[in-house]
């Protein structure tokens, strides 16, 4: 407990990192709500990094269960909230409490290799002039139902795509693990606290963040993730996110949907293949062309149904496929309903 303790206190006596001629501390804010059955694994993760001149800051927002408690057994700061006000308002509350250069975004819900926070590190000390990190998730989540393997492989998939085609670096940070300078998050203005959900505060915060700001990507930062263990969970989330982009003006639109064109466009191919589906029971030579456009959208996304195949094999790549077409459902009502919620405020 005493090692624990020498880690994780912030401690005056700051170290320099290897190749670095500057002092630099790094601060990480964990927003945390009814996160008892997760959190102390993820602060084990911390401890084992060995990482020096760390303090990790714990954002309690007004937590129900233990999870105070649990922390409390840790040498961190416990910043405890009197009423539930989101992550993006705990995470602003750590940012503002810390002292570090460079904060560390978490979710309480992750499990991380000891070693990924060093590497990160030593990648930062090469290139200064990076802004920060963010990481992929890896393709198996911690909770291993049909919903998680598939969303954590989809996301693991789109960007180890998007990696091999020779991007290591992103104006984008991942809250579920990111690393940002502290004068960007400033120059940003922090997190949008009117956006109280665990949604797409992070999108937003990516959306105002200036292109210049780059952060490092590679394929081999990984972290273990939870995710929705329903279809139903994870659908719902994704018609939140989608119906939040859509409030976003439309220069952030089109900055946060960079990473998402080949989606966006294999989603237009789905829905004329439903469409042309459907007219197909009155005239069934469109049948071919809804097959045409099941081809076109797994030639936009290629990389998906092969992934699933190659990761968990030809049943869970059919199944993949067929939910990945369902997604054109809440993505659509997401849409529809951000548009209406746009309009609805110009009129007012």
């Amino acid at each position: 407990m005493l090692n624990f303790a020498l880690l994780l206190t912030y401690n005056k006596r700051t170290t320099c990192f290897p190749g670095r001629s500057n002092i630099i501390m790094i601060s990480v804010i964990l927003p945390v709500y009814n996160e008892a059955a997760h959190i102390a694994t993820v602060l084990d993760c911390l401890a084992a990094s060995q990482v020096p001149n760390l303090e990790v800051i714990v954002v309690d927002d007004a937590s129900t269960d233990d999870t105070a408690q649990i922390c409390s057994r840790y040498s961190v700061t416990l910043l405890r909230r009197p009423e539930n006000g989101g992550p993006a308002r705990c995470r602003n509350a750590g940012a503002a409490a810390s002292h570090g250069e460079l904060l560390l975004f978490l979710d309480a819900d992750i499990q991380f290799d000891p070693e990924l926070l060093p590497r990160i590190m030593t990648h930062l000390d090469a290139h200064p002039h990076l802004a920060g990190a963010l990481t992929l998730t890896a393709p198996e989540p911690l909770n291993p139902s049909f919903a998680g393997r598939f969303v954590a492989l989809q996301d693991y998939l789109r960007y180890t795509h998007i990696c091999a085609q020779g991007h290591r670096s992103w104006s984008y940070i991942t809250t579920r693990f990111g690393l940002l300078k502290r004068e960007v998050f400033e120059e940003v203005g922090g997190f949008n606290e009117s956006l109280r959900a665990a949604a797409y505060e992070d999108l937003e915060f990516c959306a105002r963040m200036s292109e210049r700001h780059q952060l490092a990507l590679d394929p081999d930062w990984l972290v273990r993730h939870h995710f929705p263990d329903t279809l139903w969970k994870m659908l719902r989330r994704l018609h939140v996110n989608a119906r939040g982009v859509m409030s976003f003006p439309r220069a952030m639109r089109r900055k946060v949907s960079a990473p998402f064109t080949r989606d966006r466009n294999a989603r237009i191919l789905l829905a004329l293949s439903w469409l042309l589906g459907a007219c197909g029971f009155f005239a069934p030579p469109l049948w071919i062309g809804a097959a045409l456009c099941q081809l076109g959208a797994l030639r936009q996304v290629w990389w998906l149904p092969r992934g699933f195949y190659r990761h968990e094999g030809l049943l869970f790549a059919v199944k993949g496929w067929l939910v990945y077409n369902a997604t054109l459902v809440p993505f659509a009502t997401g849409v529809a309903r951000g548009v209406a919620d746009t309009v609805r405020r110009r009129v007012i």
